[in-house]
């Protein structure tokens, strides 16, 4: 009896702790069960971004392609932020499609992105140096490569037009430079024109030349646009592209667009202030960064469309205005050394001149 005590006691007082090999066998178990919880997490956490960062960029996409659907597949001029997100994005013309790039969103959410894309989303590539996420969609957002292929290209030629991005224009019309009109004749936007410079252009650009008459009714300033094609025949002045031929507003919007340019704002030339009031600027009265003696060595004695709007009430007093729908704009003349303003369909003496944007 004394013999099985003995043995029973020592069993029972092994019972109260364990080896060290057997700690070290749980601590390794729940070492391996937190990495895999943590990489776990991190590859859930990786995966809800991209799909996050997808619909953001989709949400944008609808936004883009509406802008493009509407404009004969130009896109707008920029985008400046993902979504309010933080994330600066760009976007770039690929004839059918569009690409919006995301900066720095990451490699290992981009590659998630590649992993989940479908649908609208034709396609997504990653930088592995800066992280950055290049989404693919047709213009038209379809998701057949057959109906994508139908989206339009970028109807209106050159570059996309800043001053038509928020612009809204009726069943019918098109916006020129900021401008909503019913064009009919020979062409209504620069691409009408590819067919016919074939034949024409000898090499050098085409262009619509648009032309309208002023009219009395208070509900719009002119009517009878037409359009006719033109060889968009360029002249450097000064650093910049300038046309041949006086032109009304909206030929000189057209000829600067077929050379991948912007018309000239006033800005661009230097000039700043002195025109605001009264819509008119003379010698020392307009302000700037700029000399007339130094625009006359630059671009000659000449007279020259800008962007930059004019508003007039019913008595004709004008001031700069923020409107591009508006009857006139802003011209200047290195001739006459002063800024004023004029109706669009005059082309009197005034040409085109035309800056990278």
């Amino acid at each position: 009896m004394s013999v099985k005590n003995k043995t029973n006691k020592n069993y029972k007082r092994s019972q109260k702790g364990r080896s060290m090999v057997e700690m070290l066998g749980v601590l390794a178990i729940v070492g391996v069960l937190s990495v895999g919880g943590v990489y776990g997490y991190g590859v859930a956490m990786k995966k809800h971004k991209a799909n996050e960062a997808l619909h953001k960029a989709s949400l944008m996409a609808t936004t883009v392609s509406a802008y493009a659907m509407s404009n004969d597949g130009d896109l707008p001029s920029s985008i400046t932020d993902f979504t309010n997100s933080g994330y600066a994005t760009t976007l770039s013309d690929n004839g059918t499609q569009f690409k919006l790039t995301v900066a720095g969103i990451g490699f290992d959410v981009c590659t998630q992105m590649q992993n989940v894309k479908g649908g609208m989303v034709r396609d997504v590539t990653c930088d592995d140096v800066t992280g950055d996420a290049t989404i693919t969609y047709y213009k038209n957002l379809a998701t057949d490569p057959a109906e994508g292929e139908k989206s339009p290209t970028g109807g209106s030629g050159g570059m996309p037009d800043p001053l038509c991005q928020d612009v809204k224009c009726e069943s019918g019309q098109q916006c020129i430079g900021g401008v909503c009109a019913e064009v009919t004749g020979e062409c209504s936007k620069n691409a009408d024109c590819d067919k016919w410079c074939e034949d024409n252009g000898d090499g050098v650009a085409c262009y619509c030349s648009i032309n309208a008459e002023s009219t009395d009714d208070d509900s719009a300033c002119y009517k009878n646009f037409t359009g006719v094609c033109a060889v968009a025949t360029p002249k450097s002045k000064g650093g910049y592209v300038a046309n041949s031929d006086p032109v009304t507003w909206w030929s000189a919007v057209n000829f600067c667009k077929a050379h991948n340019k912007s018309l000239v704002s006033l800005s661009d030339l230097g000039i700043t202030g002195g025109y605001q009031d009264g819509a008119l600027c003379e010698g020392s009265e307009c302000t700037g960064t700029f000399t007339w003696s130094d625009l006359k060595d630059k671009l000659g004695s000449d007279y020259y469309w800008t962007t930059d709007a004019v508003s007039c009430d019913a008595d004709w007093n004008c001031k700069s205005g923020s409107n591009n729908n508006s009857c006139s704009a802003f011209r200047v003349s290195t001739h006459g050394s002063d800024v004023c303003n004029g109706g669009r369909y005059g082309s009197g003496d005034y040409y085109a001149l035309c800056v990278d944007k």
